[in-house]
């Protein structure tokens, strides 16, 4: 199928979440990786942010043709009037398309001067094909003279941008080390490759076919390829299209987002998480309500992001201050209390940890109840016991506020990738409400009724995810005991019926026991206790997740509450 686009076209690139940005096709950069999908894909520039990204072509539109379709006028993100004016200026500066219209319009008088002379029908065809030919001549020579100029001002910028840099390494040592403004960096191959047999394994599996209409999760890099942008930009192009910025050292460095490195051995191999995304929503509309959102942790962290990037007006509040910088920079506004975030916005999300933290940060001093009057919306995204959600609606509902429950399912990387799916119940307007928000967030959502159904949807599927957990991991222990090789047993495992992106990626974590905090183990462990009691309440045994969560209990005493849940393969082998 013949391209609508070809190199040097200036476009108005589509990303998930974000609106229309004026962009230019370019040529394909030889470090990074195309898409997998079979799809056809553009590499743009995206004016203003100056990020790359491979694009699809479905989601790329010429410029002058749509430019009155897509060029804001309200709601305006950050950088997009840079974006405009620098694309402009683009149009502006070329002399090719001024020289080519001064050609044919001198051809069209001559055609015209010889025609009303009578001359000879020849010679007039002539004059035509010898202008049309210098015509292109001069605007070939032209082009060739841009594109060079491009290159030199390509390697101009990485040299200026290595003389800087070793001019003040003091300033740059301090800059990764931030916690504020952290440099993940994916490592080279070389460093990245095992040393060990047992750790050469790179599994590949080709996604299962499913016939569910559900959107499914978007490919994300092996190297953990976040979203790549300068700072003052609102366009945060998504993994899955594999954003980059190219750096003097040949690395790339990930989005400043607030989340700590991870190590090589749990990055996520692209081809695990790579699924079709053709029914994914790319129009995300921005809500005119005045978000607020409680808890900057793991999963927080990525959400808000999300959110703020769509259009949303987000303020933010955590317990320690300092990781909420970042997202100040971003956009999002602070208060220092829950109850002053409430008091200061339409509808307040939370999203922390465990039951404690809920009640401490909903009753406690300053809490979200001292801040909600009537028609304050409050949705509670934390996995909690159904006892502690219904309390908290009661509290909220009794000073005429109005109550959501929406635990999601997922862990970080989903929640970076504003991959989630979100479980809700309670208010029906409010689930409306939320609608842009949750589009922001997640990839589907589902209302599932009256407070409490969420709650029990979430702990059903956190415990099938529990189980399968630790029985990955008695099978790896019990393969290297017998003496097998894990690596086969991974391999066989990916080709078969079980072949799932989790049993894939966390049996890679395994063979490496490299176990970095996508879903702390802790956590897990806690979703088993509390799916174990709702199994008490409805006289429902529950046999096989019991001894699961005696396997997640030994783990927590051997110190890996904090660390993945991967990491309950250290209890078996303990």
């Amino acid at each position: 199928m013949a391209s609508k686009f070809k190199v040097g076209d200036l476009v108005w690139a589509k990303m998930k979440g974000f609106c229309a940005w004026p962009a230019k096709i370019i040529e394909p950069m030889s470090e990074v990786k195309r898409p997998t999908s079979k799809k056809t894909h553009h590499f743009v520039f995206f004016f203003g942010s100056e990020n790359y990204a491979w694009v699809q072509e479905d989601s790329i539109y010429n410029y002058q043709d749509n430019k009155s379709k897509y060029t804001l006028t309200s709601r305006i993100p950050r950088g997009y009037n840079v974006a405009i004016e620098a694309i402009e200026d683009v149009i502006k500066a070329m002399p090719s398309q001024i020289a080519k219209k001064k050609i044919l319009s001198n051809s069209i008088k001559k055609y015209v001067s010889l025609a009303s002379n009578g001359k000879d029908s020849s010679k007039v065809d002539k004059v035509m094909h010898r202008d049309k030919h210098e015509s292109s001549a001069s605007q070939f020579k032209k082009k060739s003279v841009a594109r060079i100029n491009i290159r030199n001002s390509r390697s101009d910028n990485v040299r200026l941008q290595a003389k800087e840099k070793s001019k003040s390494p003091d300033k740059e040592t301090k800059d990764e080390s931030s916690p504020l403004k952290p440099s993940l960096k994916r490592l080279s191959s070389s460093n990245y490759a095992p040393k060990n047999k047992k750790s050469k394994m790179v599994v590949r599996v080709a996604a299962p076919q499913t016939k569910t209409d559900i959107p499914s999760r978007k490919s994300v890099s092996k190297k953990a390829n976040l979203s790549l942008n300068r700072k003052n930009s609102p366009l945060k192009p998504k993994a899955h299209q594999n954003s980059i910025k190219l750096t003097e050292n040949n690395v790339y460095e990930s989005a400043q987002l607030p989340v700590k490195s991870v190590s090589s051995a749990t990055q996520i191999e692209e081809t695990l998480l790579s699924r079709s995304i053709s029914s994914v929503n790319t129009n995300v509309y921005p809500t005119k309500l005045k978000i607020g959102f409680l808890g900057l942790g793991i999963m927080g962290q990525g959400m808000v992001m999300n959110l703020i990037r769509s259009g949303h007006e987000v303020t933010v509040w955590n317990r320690t201050s300092t990781k909420c910088r970042d997202f100040i920079k971003e956009g999002a506004l602070k208060k220092n209390t829950p109850a002053d975030v409430v008091h200061a916005c339409d509808i307040t999300i939370s999203c922390i940890s465990d039951t404690a933290a809920v009640k401490d940060v909903v009753f406690g001093n300053c809490g979200v109840i001292q801040g909600i009057s009537s028609g304050k919306g409050y949705v509670e995204m934390s996995t909690i016991d159904e006892e502690t959600i219904k309390d908290v609606r009661e509290a909220v509902v009794l000073r005429g506020g109005r109550f959501l429950e929406a635990p999601v399912c997922g862990s970080r990387v989903p929640a970076l990738e504003g991959q989630l799916v979100i479980l809700a119940s309670g208010d029906r307007k409010l689930y409306e409400d939320c609608h842009s928000s949750f589009e922001a967030m997640g990839k589907r959502s589902f209302f599932l009724g009256e407070t409490g159904m969420a709650t029990r949807m979430k702990l059903v599927v956190n415990m099938m995810l529990g189980s399968m957990m630790a029985s990955l991991a008695e099978t790896m222990a019990l393969a290297q005991k017998a003496g097998l090789e894990q690596e086969d047993v991974a391999t066989i495992l990916s080709l078969g019926p079980l072949a799932s992106t989790t049993v894939c990626y966390k049996s890679q974590a395994i063979m490496n026991n490299k176990h970095d905090p996508h879903f702390p183990l802790q956590h897990q462990q806690k979703d088993l206790r509390l799916a174990l009691d709702l199994g008490d309440r409805v006289e429902q045994p529950l046999y096989v997740a019991a001894a699961a969560n005696e396997l997640y209990k030994k783990a927590r005493r051997l110190g890996y509450g904090e660390s993945d849940i991967s990491a309950v393969y250290r209890a078996t082998s303990a």
